[in-house]
């Protein structure tokens, strides 16, 4: 499969909004989007940890908190805490059970601790859901160089489990874990410092590296919030992690992958999400300019560079684009005659060449070729145009790869958009060909 990112694209990319989600999406310090028997669910800071759920990914709605009071084993080393505020938690699955940390603190204050619940399913209307007190974790002490919040949990390619944990004050530690338990190896196993000058860590793996992602800024104060999120890299979990200019994390660096722009101010909190085989990736914003209250969720696609560094990519916004494969530089095209069959073309700036690309709801979009306002249809193993009715082979999702080209799959058949010759449109099972990505583009 090709990595290339076209200048072409970025430059249409920059016109792309990053706000894509709908529904009830107010979340602070949001935990990795994790999936449990085809829902999604996201935890967050608030009284008894709470959490929101989705169905599709893009429609979201309050489900709850996971306690009502914290468990007194974990607010003991946090004493200041009023026994019912959460902290930025995080989520792992492992061997059939949810491993849920987060912290207990109080604000101005570092003596803080951070706690583990287990459930075997995420579900509140399975009969299986419980959320069960594992007890504290890590936790820091007064006059320690250490606040111990933030947990970001690692389940690493050989089957260890890491918990990276802190904050401005002090450093960003990591620790192992027992993938068995969930809890620390020992109470006095290793630590290993690995950042400083930051919060909110996480750590994901790809490819040669792990990367571990920081916030650094100032949070909690709305519009005037400067977070943003950074990275770092290496070759072992333990570090150390260093930027793209060869700064080390532990004495602040950090490449920049993300800041405000537009309307989103403040970004931070990574979580990555593998999503029907797309990498894509959380985030909150501390604020969205017109649009009131607290904190927002976002879910936006993950690319990388052809030197290893992961940037964010963009969902698409309606407008008008051309749809050109990746693998011969063809454009998809309507019927140049009476036959309804869709095709492919050099692009010669013509109406019968561009598409009218816009949200159809749950995350689909409709497409409808800008000369005759019919709709890309799927037909058997091919496409057609028909009238739109919003009839699922009439839906396609858009899914941006890690190459910032598109997957185009319809609803209804759960097919991809190929083209193996220079004029044929089919449909076919994905399989990452780049006959199968396509470029989305101004016109």
């Amino acid at each position: 499969m090709k990595r290339i990112i076209l200048p072409a694209l970025l430059f249409v990319a920059m016109g792309f909004s990053a706000f894509a989600l709908d529904g009830t999406i107010g979340i602070h310090d949001p935990s990795t989007v994790i999936q449990c028997n085809g829902d999604y669910y996201v935890y967050g800071t608030g009284r008894g940890m709470p959490f929101l759920v989705s169905s599709n990914g893009f429609d979201w709605q309050r489900g709850g908190q996971v306690f009502d009071r914290v468990p007194e084993d974990v607010r003991q080393y946090a004493p200041s805490n009023n026994g019912i505020a959460v902290w930025a938690p995080d989520i792992v699955h492992v061997d059939g059970q949810y491993y849920l940390y987060y912290a207990v603190s109080s604000w101005g204050v570092f003596v803080s601790a951070i706690g583990l619940m287990t459930s075997p399913t995420l579900d509140p209307q399975s009969p299986d859901y419980k959320w069960t007190d594992r007890g504290m974790v890590v936790h820091s002490s007064a006059g320690e160089a250490l606040n111990a919040i933030d947990p970001g949990v690692c389940h690493a390619p050989d089957g260890t489990l890491w918990l990276c944990y802190g904050s401005y004050y002090g450093s960003i530690d990591l620790v192992e874990l027992d993938p068995k338990t969930g809890q620390r190896l020992a109470t006095n196993s290793p630590v290993t410092l690995i950042a400083s000058d930051s919060e909110a860590s996480d750590i994901i793996h790809h490819g040669n590296y792990f990367y571990l992602f920081v916030n650094h800024g100032s949070c909690c104060q709305s519009s005037n919030s400067t977070y943003n999120i950074c990275v770092g890299r290496a070759e072992t979990i333990t570090g150390p992690y260093i930027d793209r200019y060869g700064d080390d994390l532990v004495g602040g660096g950090g490449t920049l992958f993300l800041a405000a722009q537009g309307n989103d101010i403040g970004p931070g909190h990574f979580g990555l999400l593998l999503d029907d085989g797309v990498e894509k990736f959380s985030c909150h914003y501390e604020a969205e300019i017109g649009r009131p209250g607290r904190s927002i969720l976002d879910i936006r696609p993950l690319l990388w560079t052809l030197d290893g560094w992961p940037m964010p990519g963009q969902n698409l916004r309606d407008g008008v684009y051309q749809v050109r494969s990746l693998r011969t530089g063809m454009i998809l095209q309507g019927p140049t005659g009476t036959n309804a069959a869709v095709q492919m073309g050099r692009y010669l700036s013509r109406e019968h060449q561009k598409w009218d690309i816009s949200p159809a709801g749950h995350g689909f979009y409709k497409v409808l070729n800008a000369k005759t306002g019919n709709a890309l249809t799927a037909d058997g193993a091919g496409t057609s145009l028909t009238s739109f009715t919003g009839a699922d082979d009439q839906l396609w999702k858009l899914d941006q790869l890690s190459d910032g080209s598109y997957r185009i799959k319809s609803r209804s058949a759960g097919l991809a958009l190929s083209t193996a010759e220079k004029s044929r449109v089919t449909l076919g099972q994905f399989t990452g060909d780049d006959t199968q990505h396509w470029q989305i583009v101004a016109p």
